[in-house]
């Protein structure tokens, strides 16, 4: 299982949830909703708002969810 790449997964789970992305760079994703979420591991991810950490998430599904509930919020 080498070739396994957590940020692949993200951007992948993001797809499947309809999340908008708009830039990816390295373990960097940017959202169009202003959402940005650093993968710092596996199943470890950090989820900001105009350079402020919002929190860390441990389960994707979870942190689609957050964003999908709340990205009105972000994008105004």
């Amino acid at each position: 299982m080498s070739d396994y790449n957590e940020t692949d997964f993200v951007l992948y789970a993001l797809e499947q949830m309809k999340i908008a992305v708009q830039v990816r760079a390295g373990r960097h994703i940017t959202l169009e909703n202003g959402y940005h979420i650093e993968v710092e591991g596996r199943n470890l991810y950090r989820l900001s708002v105009e350079g402020f950490v919002i929190s860390p998430f441990d389960d994707i599904g979870e942190l689609c969810l957050f964003i999908q509930r709340n990205e009105t919020d972000a994008a105004n």
